[in-house]
């Protein structure tokens, strides 16, 4: 173990069609190209498409030190890499909230994985954990990833600046049916 690692108690999460795995080292190719990909990152303030930032990326990500039941998973199709997602304390909002993220590969959208995914990750923030509720921030220009929040039943409560643009803030509260 690094010095100064957390010990991840992360639990493998199981959908119909993935498996949600904790972050790993031998998740760093799949993941870069994923992110690499321009239409799968352009809505982040980095270019990704150049693969040292795809790696700088991911290798942050694998460096996650905050509560040891939070973190990032990889999402898993029949063994190969397909999306991450997190949970983790929100970096722009205040950080006592959880919030979440996604990210799958373009040549799989439309196909539910998401749905999947972060239905998994929200049951588990809900019920398992008991938080009270769920953020998360999207691009305002992400029309796809609002449509995706909203049918997740999660609310937009507003706007703020993000990076250089806007962000639709979202909460996804416990006492809503998942």
């Amino acid at each position: 173990m690094r010095s100064g690692a957390v010990d991840r108690t992360q639990p493998i999460l199981t959908t119909k069609r993935l498996t949600l795995a904790p972050l790993a080292p031998d998740h760093t190719e799949g993941l870069v190209a994923l992110f690499a990909d321009p239409e799968a990152s352009r809505y982040f303030p980095v270019d990704f498409s150049d693969e040292r930032a795809a790696r700088a990326l991911v290798t942050s990500r694998l460096h996650f030190a905050g509560p040891p039941e939070l973190g990032y998973w990889t999402w898993l199709l029949d063994g190969q890499v397909v999306g991450l997602g997190h949970l983790q304390p929100a970096r722009d909002l205040p950080s006592e909230l959880i919030e979440t993220g996604w990210c799958v590969r373009p040549d799989l959208w439309r196909q539910g994985l998401a749905t999947e995914a972060i239905r998994s990750l929200l049951d588990y923030a809900l019920s398992d954990l008991h938080l009270p509720a769920v953020w998360a921030l999207v691009d305002s220009r992400n029309a796809p990833s609002i449509r995706f929040a909203d049918r997740l039943g999660f609310l937009s409560v507003g706007e703020r600046a993000l990076d250089e643009g806007m962000a639709q803030v979202f909460v996804r509260p416990a006492d809503r049916p998942l």
